[in-house]
């Protein structure tokens, strides 16, 4: 796992804590200084290490497993 996809799964984490809903991809880049690509590239990465599932069809579909 990459540092990114580290921020990126403990952001996801501590956000649903206190939201109760999944950030969206605009408020990680905000949030983690990160650029779309490399968020993407972190997300697919989480993704297939199952660390995340993501719900097709929503926005705000990431959540950790």
């Amino acid at each position: 796992m990459t540092l990114l996809g580290l921020k990126i799964l403990k952001y996801i984490k501590n956000y649903v804590k206190v939201n109760e809903i999944p950030p969206t991809r605009k408020e990680m880049i905000e949030n983690l200084s990160a650029s779309a690509d490399g968020l993407n590239y972190a997300i697919n990465r989480l993704e297939e290490d199952q660390l995340i599932k993501r719900v097709p069809g929503r926005s705000r579909n990431i959540w950790p497993v």
